[in-house]
């Protein structure tokens, strides 16, 4: 045999190495398929071998705090369709023609789905109500397609008050899942686990029989629900006073409000207007600012109508920043006192104006009037600027930077809730780098920014001893197993003594009581502040006023403190725009409702008690002479009409409430009991002539807000039509607001 030459050995090797190379690829392709893509592989094996098949969670609750629900799921179904079922062309016809009309979907777009032959799983339409359902279930019998379509069970996301509480709580997607508010933030609390079916396929991608058991069902996990602090007495209260303030001052940039516990910080209400739907979040709901958008076309309209969205969705109260003006106060006023640097007492001179060395004199808000002498509670009252000015410089900045701080005003409020602002540098003065003009403007709430939530923080922590607490909403997370998560209040800091909390009640209670007479609720001791700030970092137009955020902030009942609210109204575009004579009076109306609703006792004083409104007494069938006495011994008055010796009839009637010394009419014959007086208009009236024309009209006037000796108040509503004819003695109810000019 012949010996193999070097070529032979040549090609042998590089066979070999070949091979080796070839060898090593292969082996090398198999690894990565088998370790780093083992799971991608299995994945794309299942999906030729199974068809998966979504069940939608049932979403959680949420519940105020009472247990009324303010969110909840209902069922609905989805329809599915598998394509690859449909036998012949003239059914994906007959399908497209019949079931696009009955679902009200696109027929185009359904025709071309009934063509996916691969697809098992083709969404024809999600969310129906039952009723739709079973009218598609008769249509699939009759045409004998059980076959080609499924119906799974879905759920839709429903809200039964509508737009109470809106920007709190938010809404979710089709999916189901949060967008919004508390539903985006405990989207994995409320969400619960979607399920599965499984179904094994065939090598062509058809279903195999159910009956051979090739079908797993996974079933999903109900999510839990929330129970919440709010109360919906308190929200639908404090929803309605502000919407409507928000409306006839109309506020530029909206209106916001809360209500808080100031002993725990559960927010009981928070509202922002204007607000939306949330049955139909993506509509605008401010119809004039709708119809200017429609107006528009391409990019122009769709960036239009993103930002409306974007701003009617915003939870106001935690994520917009504003000065807080004269509201602000109540913390300069509670450092000086902390400090020893002022007492009740203490005595300040206000000629006007406040000067500094190089930058020009700053006015009081009466200027060119002045306060002169006053007490620094009085100064509180008079929300005197130099007064306070003299007190930040008493104080000092490195020391105003700490309690600012020690409030909360540098950092967010922790409240359990998504779109909190985030707070940086370049909204305060810091320790280092403020000026003893930053400290003069700083003690009178300008030239920095907070959040509504961080002052109703803050003014708890003065209405509870000087504790700050975390505000919180959610109450109570209930498990789907029955177990209960309880949320408890959480204490941050002691800001400053109980001692120096109760002075600083005691001292707002004044401010009430001689400033801000607006607020006032007869029976309740409130205490509280005006604010009125200019947005001094918002260019106008040269000679054009600077718009201005009217607030109140405050709390009840003083001696005791339960509730705190504050009121903000943005940009409002009335003529006169002090937060005493916006804000307070919502703030009033919603404690007037809110305090009784809680079951806090008024405790009326003797002059409150001798002011108070009388029920008229049953004088019906009386002699004249007998209902007179017993009329006056009710402190009221009697007003005979007719010539008859008998009471036949009497307005008001027995039971009524009419105003100390008001007039009761009494009808002596038949004749007389058609009596009529004519309304007349009181709007913008003095107290001193609305009491003038109703009785020259023969009818009794209530007050409500405030007491008659309140001369400076004005009407700004009346219970009856002017012009309208009522019965002689007919109660005319009116509403007056005090002219206010305290800033």
């Amino acid at each position: 045999m012949k010996a193999p030459s070097r070529q032979m050995w040549r090609r042998t090797l590089l066979i070999l190495t070949i091979g080796c190379l070839c060898f090593t690829a292969v082996g090398g392709k198999l690894a990565v398929l088998q370790i780093s893509e083992y799971q991608i592989w299995q994945e794309r094996a299942q999906e030729q071998q199974l068809s998966n098949s979504v069940i939608s969670p049932k979403r959680g609750l949420i519940y105020d705090r009472g247990g009324t629900v303010l969110a909840q799921t209902t069922e609905v179904a989805t329809i599915i369709m598998s394509p690859g079922e449909i036998p012949a062309e003239a059914t994906r016809v007959l399908i497209a023609d019949e079931l696009s009309a009955l679902l009200e979907v696109d027929r185009e777009t359904l025709y071309k789905k009934t063509g996916k032959t691969y697809s098992q799983y083709e969404v024809i339409k999600s969310k129906i109500d039952h009723a739709l359902c079973d009218t598609f279930i008769d249509w699939v019998r009759e045409h004998q397609f059980t076959g080609i379509f499924r119906v799974i069970q879905d759920y839709k996301r429903e809200y039964p008050l509508g737009s109470v509480l809106s920007c709190v709580l938010g809404f979710t997607g089709t999916d189901n899942y949060g967008l919004e508010g508390l539903e985006a933030k405990y989207d994995s609390v409320l969400a619960g686990k979607a399920g599965r079916v499984v179904t094994a396929k065939n090598g062509w991608g058809d279903a195999l029989p159910n009956d051979l058991r090739y079908e797993t069902t996974i079933e999903a996990e109900e999510g839990s629900s929330l129970v919440l602090t709010i109360d919906e007495t308190i929200q639908r209260i404090t929803e309605k006073y502000l919407e409507v303030a928000a409306r006839e001052t109309g506020a530029a940039n909206r209106g916001a409000a809360i209500v808080m516990d100031v002993d725990t910080g559960a927010i009981l209400a928070m509202a922002t207007k204007g607000d939306y739907d949330l049955n139909n979040p993506r509509e605008i709901a401010n119809p004039d600012l709708a119809a200017q958008i429609a107006l528009l076309s391409g990019d122009d309209k769709s960036t239009a109508y993103l930002e409306a969205l974007q701003k009617q969705w915003k939870n106001k109260p935690i994520s917009e920043f504003y000065e807080p003006g004269s509201v602000f106060k109540v913390f300069t006023a509670s450092m000086g006192v902390e400090e020893g640097k002022v007492n009740e007492t203490t005595h300040f001179f206000c000629g006007g104006t406040y000067t500094m060395p190089g930058v020009k004199p700053m006015k009081c808000h009466v200027y060119p009037r002045s306060h002169g002498d006053q007490t620094f509670a009085e100064a509180i009252a008079h929300s005197c600027n130099p007064a306070f000015m003299t007190l930040g410089g008493m104080i000092g900045g490195e020391l105003f930077c700490q309690y600012h701080q020690a409030f909360g005003f540098e950092e967010v409020t922790g409240i359990d809730m998504l779109g909190e602002a985030r707070v940086t540098p370049t909204l305060y003065h810091t320790a280092d780098a403020i000026t003893p003009v930053d400290v003069a403007t700083s003690s009178i709430g300008q030239t920095f920014k907070v959040t509504p939530i961080q002052m109703i923080t803050g003014l708890a922590a003065v209405a509870n001893g000087g504790e700050l607490m975390q505000p919180y909403v959610v109450k109570q997370i209930l498990n789907p197993d029955g177990s209960v998560e309880d949320i408890q209040p959480t204490v941050r800091r002691r800001v400053i003594s109980e001692d120096t909390a109760s002075r600083i009640c005691a001292m707002l209670e004044g401010v009430v009581l001689l400033g801000a007479k607006n607020a006032y609720v007869p029976g309740y001791h409130v205490a509280g502040k005006t604010g009125t700030s200019e947005k001094t970092d918002k260019a106008v137009a040269a000679g054009a006023r600077k718009d201005v955020v009217a607030s109140f902030g405050g709390f009840a009942p003083a001696d005791d403190p339960q509730v705190a609210v504050l009121v903000l109204i943005d940009e409002p575009q009335t003529a006169v725009r002090y937060g005493g004579q916006l804000a307070a009076p919502v703030a009033q109306k919603i404690l007037s409702e809110v305090l009784p609703y809680l079951g806090i006792e008024p405790r009326y004083s003797e002059e409150e008690i001798a002011d108070m409104a009388r029920t008229a007494p049953n004088v019906n069938g009386l002699s004249v002479a007998a209902a007179q006495t017993k009329i006056r011994e009710s402190e009221l008055k009697a007003k005979l009409v007719g010539s008859g010796t008998q009471v036949i009839g009497q307005v008001p009637a027995a039971g009524e409430i009419i105003p100390k010394n008001g007039t009761v009419v009494l009808y002596t014959d038949a004749q007389s009991e058609s009596a009529t007086a004519v309304v007349p208009d009181l709007s913008r009236k003095t107290l001193l002539e609305a009491n003038t024309l109703t009785a020259e009209a023969g009818l009794n006037l209530s007050i409500q807000g405030l007491g008659d000796q309140d001369g400076q108040a004005v009407v700004t509503g009346q219970s009856l039509e002017a012009g309208s004819e009522v019965p002689l003695g007919t109660v005319l109810e009116i509403q007056v607001i005090y002219q206010d000019t305290v800033e």
